[in-house]
């Protein structure tokens, strides 16, 4: 059973890493687009940011806290229940 949990940590952490970056680069989009609009002055430039890239910033987060919460279940040497 170790070295299961071991292969799932790893592709688990993998994947946290992947959901890391996406999370960060969703939200720098984000955050630079209505920037961008707010310099511009061009409010259609931030709702426009706001509508493609705010839904899939939070899924990214939610998925990354996600990875991270079953990551830190995974790891090796966590006290579980039946270790502590």
């Amino acid at each position: 059973m170790t070295a299961l949990k071991s292969r799932a940590f790893t592709v688990v952490r993998a994947l946290f890493k992947i959901g890391l970056l996406s999370c960060f680069a969703l939200g720098a989009l984000l955050v630079l687009g209505q920037l961008a609009g707010v310099v511009a002055q061009r409010p259609e430039w931030v709702t426009g940011a706001s509508e493609l890239f705010f839904v899939p910033t939070i899924a990214a987060a939610a998925a990354f806290g996600v990875l991270g919460f079953i990551g830190n279940y995974l790891r090796p040497g966590a006290g579980g229940p039946e270790e502590e």
